[in-house]
């Protein structure tokens, strides 16, 4: 489990100007790419609440501009209007508002679709931090074997890991076609992700049961709004530790399915565990959102 001091990112960063997201794109993304330097660029979709929300409180916020500064990065913030092919190639999925962050060679790894809260943001900068490495070192693998099934798994998982849905697809549908199991499962996660959900069953059809297999049928049934069956399948992947990140996914998940079902004192303790183990990464931070969601009383909402 990953953790970063983000207490710590907050004091340090509260007499820093905030990062300056405008600028000319091609002056910017040109000059990062000429430096080898990541950008992390945020589609704006001004005048609606959430988009105008992420923009007034958690751009400027101190504790994302410490987490850009100590990962080297650029940001950028782009109209997702005018910028919608940049968007579908970025990201995908969405409606145009959310978050990619760009390799030095200007290639998207990481992406969130939608709103994020400052803690939120922060954690996924610094995440795209630390991960860099390994995403550098399984391109590189890939590219030395460009048919190689397995390479193109272990590449496949780590972006889709990180958010990013277009690349992944692809290197998930070569692993599978190369006879990599463990391709299938997560092509049906991330088909899940995009709410093509009958793709997503087809995928996983015969998939052998694992602990990662019903991690991956918790989250298709979460998406589903079969709750009840959602949270059947996912209490026990919940508490494997074996499963890494994969256990933090299913609390999370798990949480939210259960406030589905009305069970909010389950949730509650739940999503309070997540935000105390993952402190400091995206899974504590979308558990402190959802804890605070609990705690709002406004349950108006789809998920």
């Amino acid at each position: 489990m990953r953790s970063f001091p983000l207490v710590a990112v907050f004091l340090c960063g509260c007499a820093v100007v905030p990062p300056a997201w405008e600028g000319e794109p091609t002056v910017v993304l040109g000059s990062a790419r000429a430096q080898g330097r990541e950008v992390v660029v945020f589609f704006a979709l001004r005048g609606r609440e959430l988009s105008d929300r992420m923009e007034a409180t958690a751009l400027p916020d101190p504790q994302v501009g410490a987490a850009l500064r100590a990962g080297g990065f650029a940001s950028l913030r782009l109209d997702g209007g005018q910028y919608s092919r940049l968007y579908a190639q970025w990201i995908g999925g969405g409606e145009g508002m959310g978050t990619v962050v760009l390799d030095g060679n200007g290639q998207p790894y990481a992406a969130r679709p939608g709103p994020l809260d400052p803690p939120e943001l922060a954690a996924f900068i610094h995440r795209c931090a630390e991960e860099r490495p390994q995403v550098r070192s399984l391109r590189d693998a890939v590219a030395k074997e460009p048919r190689g099934a397995a390479e193109a798994l272990a590449l496949g998982r780590s972006l889709l890991d990180l958010g990013c849905r277009i690349e992944s697809e692809e290197l998930l549908l070569r692993a599978a076609q190369g006879g990599e199991i463990e391709a299938r499962h997560r092509l049906a996660r991330l088909y899940a992700l995009d709410g093509y959900c009958q793709r997503a069953r087809q995928w996983l059809d015969g998939v052998p049961e694992t602990p990662g297999h019903a991690v991956t049928l918790g989250y298709l049934l979460f998406k589903e709004r079969r709750h009840k069956e959602a949270v059947a399948v996912l209490a026990e992947p919940s508490r494997d530790p074996s499963l890494a990140d994969d256990r933090l996914r299913a609390a999370l998940y798990l949480g939210k399915a259960l406030h589905e079902c009305g069970e909010d004192d389950a949730a509650r303790a739940v999503l309070s565990r997540l935000s105390r183990e993952a402190a400091g990464t995206t899974f504590g931070a979308a558990a402190d959102h959802s804890l605070a969601h609990l705690d709002s009383n406004n349950h108006g909402h789809t998920h």
